[in-house]
């Protein structure tokens, strides 16, 4: 039980209304080049980097909230992405890059580490939007 005193604690586990930040990075959603569309960043390490509405990880935010609650992660780590890209590539496809038609991917999410690179370097919090699988 968090101390009266001190006042309640909470711990993130997706969106709040006012989490963006004072000028988060811009999507431009359907254009076909990574770096002109731009990174999603859901992050909840980084508040004033946010440009999305939900959490890196989806559901799984009430593991990485479980695991802060019990001592078990730092609020602030970021997990290490190294050899997270796609086995084999994927796209890119036209139809990635039409503007007037609904997103239902983030077409660059499974390659977040090459494409977005200089945000990397440049301290951004920016974690795959989509996961690929091979059998």
């Amino acid at each position: 039980m968090p101390d009266k005193k001190q006042g309640q604690r909470h711990i993130v586990l997706t969106s709040h209304p006012r989490s963006f930040g004072p000028r988060p990075s811009p999507i431009v959603w359907g254009h076909s080049e990574p770096l002109q569309r731009g990174p999603v960043i859901a992050t909840l390490t980084e508040p004033h980097q946010r440009n999305a509405i939900g959490t890196h990880a989806g559901t799984y935010a009430v593991y990485r909230a479980l695991a802060i609650a019990s001592g078990a992660l730092q609020p602030g780590h970021r997990p290490d992405l190294t050899h997270t890209a796609p086995v084999t590539p994927l796209g890119p496809h036209s139809s990635w890059g039409q503007p007037d038609t609904i997103v239902s991917l983030d077409p660059f999410g499974a390659v977040v580490c090459e494409v977005f690179a200089d945000f990397y370097v440049r301290g951004y919090d920016i974690r795959p939007t989509i996961a690929g699988s091979t059998l």
